[in-house]
């Protein structure tokens, strides 16, 4: 068995890959999260959210906003797992998911964005419930189930969190295959993903205190990180 890089390698091969490419990278990854959040404001806006049924077509609006999210991910998996792997990239790459796999990326979303909401919903119900009736009893179970909830969407996040990586490099996959390859592959690799993640905190508290300005820079940053993880676990899966 080969022996895992650790976070710091995948850290430190990530700022070699990124030198002079940053400018394209961040290109990239600014035009993916611009369009979605364009739509996301302008539904806002035309939306009177005061209401329960303003609320209800919001809520709506935003699930398939999240839902198309996922084209866009696999367009940005494939810009950054290229960039990775020294491959032919460009800033159309983004767009990727609206020529191939379309399908497969919004499934794969749309069981991942279910899931999570599942999980979410006895937290989202206790808080309503406290809202109203504003009990201590009530207060306590929504304390508790936000924690539940919490731990539960992590754990999702990260059994699924290589699904579009898979997807590109597996492209006769099933969604059923893809979704089950990526929680094979993440036996044993959830704790070091986490605390992956735990590591880059600093650079988004960065990114906030300079008014998201360094987000330009941490954003493709991170996903290279995320790619190289994804490479290296793939690296040790079919390596003896």
């Amino acid at each position: 068995m080969n022996q895992k890089l650790s976070i710091a390698q995948l850290k430190s091969i990530s700022r070699g890959q990124l030198l002079g490419k940053y400018g394209i990278a961040i290109g990239a990854t600014v035009s993916a999260n611009a369009i979605i959040m364009a739509a996301s404001m302008l539904c806002s806006l035309l939306i009177d959210q005061e209401t329960l049924s303003g609320q209800v077509i919001a809520f709506l609006i935003t699930f398939i906003l999240d839902l198309l999210s996922g084209i866009f991910m696999l367009g940005l998996t494939r810009f950054f797992l290229h960039l990775a792997c020294d491959r032919p990239y460009r800033l159309t790459d983004i767009f990727y998911g609206f020529r191939s796999h379309t399908d497969k990326a919004l499934a794969v979303r749309f069981f991942i964005l279910t899931m999570q909401l599942l999980v979410l919903f006895p937290c989202l119900l206790c808080s309503v419930f406290y809202r109203v009736k504003g009990t201590s009893t009530l207060f306590l179970l929504s304390c508790i189930t936000i924690v539940i909830g919490g731990i539960l969407y992590t754990y999702i996040t990260l059994l699924y969190s290589q699904v579009y990586y898979i997807m590109l490099d597996f492209p006769g996959y099933s969604t059923r295959q893809i979704m089950s390859t990526s929680r094979r592959i993440m036996k044993g690799n959830k704790a070091r993903l986490f605390y992956m993640g735990v590591t880059l905190i600093p650079y988004y508290l960065l990114g906030f205190l300079s008014c998201g300005v360094a987000m330009f820079w941490v954003a493709p940053y991170t996903k290279v990180v995320c790619t190289n993880f994804y490479l290296d676990l793939m690296h040790r899966e079919y390596t003896v």
